[in-house]
């Protein structure tokens, strides 16, 4: 197994935040389980003075932790990640999800599945586009014919055939209705729909 995660509660400090992180790694253990080690400080760091908004620290954090993966050697082996960091603003709780690769974030909306994050795979038209307009490689629906997945921790090699370390991600304010969100590699996504987990979740829901 190369999946790996962290959690940290009242991260930086702040009672009302915390930070929950997967991991799915690739060609070995190295990129993951430096994610999962490097990311709690990482943010730590990137949080330092209640910035108002978490977009731009998010995205920091991805391409730190990515600049120390080369000081490691990491051609060949890269990971994957979904993020979610939830803390208060003002009068409301709110939810950033960041993610590269195919490592997926859904919420359940009253029951109702709604996905945060995007699939970063070659047959996403964004993704073949963005690549095609950067000068990469795309072949045989893998960028430089190597990697199933465009956005990824690690595997620098093929930075030069598109792969970018660019998270998407997603500012969403909870609602009351808004009761639980699902963190998963694509080990769980290649079996069950996005429905089927947040259906799968409620079975072990207490009422």
């Amino acid at each position: 197994m190369e999946d790996t995660h962290c959690i940290v509660d009242k991260l930086a400090g702040d009672a009302t935040c915390g930070l929950f992180c997967i991991f799915d790694g690739h060609g070995g253990r190295q990129v993951s389980d430096h994610c999962a080690e490097r990311f709690p400080d990482v943010f730590k760091k990137a949080m330092a003075g209640n910035p108002p908004d978490l977009i731009k620290p998010i995205t920091e954090v991805y391409d730190r932790v990515d600049k120390e993966l080369r000081l490691l050697d990491s051609d060949g082996c890269g990971s994957t990640a979904v993020t979610a960091v939830i803390r208060k603003e003002g009068n409301h709780n709110v939810l950033y999800v960041a993610n590269l690769g195919d490592s997926r974030a859904v919420l359940s909306k009253g029951g109702k599945a709604e996905r945060l994050s995007i699939d970063h795979k070659c047959d996403h038209p964004g993704e073949r586009d963005r690549i095609k307009n950067g000068g990469g490689i795309i072949l045989d629906n893998r960028v430089g014919g190597v990697l199933a997945v465009t956005r990824a921790f690690g595997d620098h090699q093929l930075i030069k055939s598109g792969l970018s370390v660019t998270p998407h991600i997603v500012k969403y304010t909870l609602k009351p209705f808004d009761k639980f969100l699902v963190l998963a590699s694509d080990g769980i996504w290649d079996e069950l729909s996005d429905q089927d987990a947040i259906n799968y979740c409620n079975e072990d829901m207490p009422t």
